[in-house]
């Protein structure tokens, strides 16, 4: 491995997928990239919820400052689980479409150069996946690469 990314959240399971991805790059030396999202819907949600306060405090509450506050959270859990494990990283923050993650996550990793990912996943059955898809399983099947899947 030479890059990976590494999708992570402010959950002790995202802690612990980026704890084995450290040590993993740092037996191979190598980069991660720490994806850190939110959906638009969620964007637009916190958007609406924050004018008020732009015209109170004069401040403007836009992607830049989004992708602000998901780089502190990513820079806050890779601290908690990147502190005992040497390894370069940066953080990737975005602002991503809800219905198409898998297909954000495809596209950033090729973006970045990344040749493995590492990704949470959910046990669904069969039936559950048909109908309501799933993020892991299509990374698994559309990236040219080694795919990592901590399932709960």
């Amino acid at each position: 491995m030479d890059r990976g990314l590494v999708v992570v959240g402010d959950t002790d399971r995202h802690r612990a997928l980026l704890e084995t991805a450290g040590q993993f790059a740092a037996g191979t030396d190598a980069e991660l990239v720490l994806l850190s999202t939110i959906t638009e819907t969620e964007y637009e949600d916190d958007r609406e919820a924050l004018q008020s306060l732009e015209q109170i405090e004069g401040a403007t509450y836009g992607i830049e400052a989004t992708e602000e506050r998901l780089e502190r959270i990513a820079q806050k859990v890779a601290n908690d689980a990147l502190a005992d494990v040497d390894v370069d990283y940066r953080i990737a923050p975005r602002v991503v479409d809800g219905d198409s993650l898998a297909d954000d996550i495809l596209a950033i990793a090729e973006e970045a150069d990344c040749d493995h990912v590492f990704i949470l996943g959910r046990r669904r059955s069969p039936t559950g996946k048909a109908i309501f898809g799933d993020v892991a399983q299509s990374v698994i099947l559309n990236f040219d690469g080694r795919v990592t899947v901590d399932l709960e």
